[in-house]
């Protein structure tokens, strides 16, 4: 393609580097604006479910992927108060023969770490470090985008931008205003351990998730089975009452073992075994109507935030940099190409947010409504429980 249109894009996260991926090998020239300084080691795990990983091969990045993620074998579903196995959901031969891609688990460090170096090695991006977008203004040429780096304000005129700046999007508040993200009034308590901390059934090649009352917690291993990733969700909403920046911070285990104190010893053990634990407050937003205007689009979870209960965040900000290229690259008006992808991603996205909350009211069920839960899963067959998400699995984008 000889046309050399600017894409500038804020935010360098997963979704803003693999978009700027896209582009670039679409023959488009990319400016990559990053609010912060540095790019350091962030978050903890992340599951790649095929929709996603398929793209990620198709981009070429699987002898990369290989050295840092890995394919569980089955998913195991565990009743929190008695260890009780519920079921099992078959994985990584599953995933492969049924969707014709793998099930991932990995460091969400670790994969932006693959993005960011594959974006390092085209020609056309380029990325700003400690620059953020603070606001832009359409004409009919494009797009004007003023950026903040050091306090000083620079104006770059580009073709489009792209706001791929997260759940407090900047691009997205310009456009929509500001209101704010929907609490989801539960708390995600964080960690990493060593596997050699732990007892096998933890350390295994597997997904665990374990179902209580108000509460449920999922662990898996990530960097080779060398650690692993441990998140328990409570009713909660610390970030109410909180006066402290940003979505996270440091959490007191005592605190989270009280939580759990009626699990079993299993779970408990396992909690007591963490080194340290950091709390996330949990929020979304209800699907938009339209996500830009103009030459300006959102992407990733500026446009879609959602729930973490289907692990679908990060697939569909993948997901969406694959359809924005397509549509950029191949169009040659902008603002057209834009729409088009907007059309062919606010559907899906959509779903997945509704599908994600609805698995938080069944995640955190009250008796009688949780033992009612336990008791239908443990009738199901554990292919059924995949199968009941082949719209998701199955999508090629």
């Amino acid at each position: 393609m000889t046309d050399r249109r600017t894409i500038a894009i804020a935010g360098g996260g997963i979704g803003g580097f693999m978009a700027a991926i896209a582009l670039a090998r679409g023959g488009l020239r990319v400016s990559l604006y990053e609010r912060a300084q540095r790019f350091a080691p962030f978050g903890a795990g992340i599951q790649l479910s095929p929709n996603a990983s398929r793209i990620l091969f198709a981009f070429g990045l699987g002898k990369a992927l290989a050295t840092v993620a890995s394919e569980p074998e089955e998913l195991i579903i565990r009743r929190g108060r008695d260890a009780q196995e519920l079921g099992r959901a078959p994985l990584k031969s599953f995933m492969k023969a049924r969707y014709g891609a793998p099930y991932l688990i990995l460091h969400r460090a670790d994969l932006h770490t693959i993005l960011r170096v594959a974006a390092e090695k085209e020609i056309d991006i380029d990325v700003e470090m400690g620059t953020a977008v603070a606001d832009f203004a359409r004409h009919k040429n494009g797009v004007t985008v003023l950026t903040e780096r050091d306090h000083q304000l620079e104006e770059h005129r580009v073709t489009a931008l792209i706001g791929a700046d997260g759940i407090r999007s900047t691009v997205r508040a310009r456009m929509f205003g500001n209101d704010q993200p929907i609490p989801a009034e539960r708390t995600a308590w964080r960690a990493l351990v060593p596997a050699d901390q732990l007892p096998e059934d933890f350390s295994a090649n597997s997904v665990g998730l374990w179902l209580g009352h108000d509460a449920h917690l999922v662990h898996y291993p990530v960097r080779g089975g060398s650690v692993v990733n441990v998140v328990a969700v409570v009713a909660d909403a610390w970030r109410a009452t909180w006066s402290g920046e940003g979505w996270n911070a440091p959490g007191e285990k005592d605190e989270l073992a009280g939580r759990f104190s009626a699990w079993a010893p299993q779970v408990r053990d396992l909690i007591d075994s963490l080194p340290s634990v950091t709390r996330w407050a949990l929020a979304d937003r209800k699907p938009l109507r339209r996500w830009g205007e103009g030459e300006v689009t959102l992407l990733g979870d500026a446009a879609h935030p959602m729930l973490p209960f289907l692990a679908q965040g990060g697939g569909m900000a993948i997901e969406d940099a694959m359809v924005l290229g397509r549509c950029l690259v191949r169009g040659q008006d902008v603002a057209a190409s834009l729409r088009k992808y907007e059309r062919l991603r606010r559907y899906r996205t959509a779903r997945v947010q509704k599908e994600a909350r609805k698995l938080n009211k069944i995640y955190h069920y009250s008796n009688p409504m949780a033992s009612l839960r336990d008791t239908v899963m443990s009738m199901k067959s554990g292919q059924k429980i995949v199968e009941r998400y082949n719209w998701l699995y199955r999508h090629k984008s």
